[in-house]
């Protein structure tokens, strides 16, 4: 075997190597399953996402009940238009 032949051997083993660790990378493995459709794990994020909703929701209701008092008061004649709570 002549030395070009086994430096070349030497540089497909060490190119396939690398080509294997790339491949069982974490990054490899984000990317395959963003490929696959199952995306980022979101366990944490679906949590996160389903309380800003809940909390979203009892803002809004609070809004309503200030915004009918404010009704209540204003209708009363104790509010008057333009007037600072």
């Amino acid at each position: 075997m002549s030395p070009d032949q086994v430096l070349a051997i030497i540089a497909i083993a060490i190119g396939a190597w690398t080509f294997t660790r790339m491949l069982r990378s974490p990054l490899a493995e984000a990317l395959a399953r963003r490929i696959g459709g199952a995306g980022p794990s979101g366990g944490g994020r679906d949590a996160e996402l389903a309380d800003l909703r809940a909390r979203l929701a009892e803002l809004e209701e609070r809004v309503d009940f200030a915004e009918r008092l404010l009704l209540q008061e204003r209708q009363a004649g104790t509010l008057e238009p333009g007037a600072r709570p």
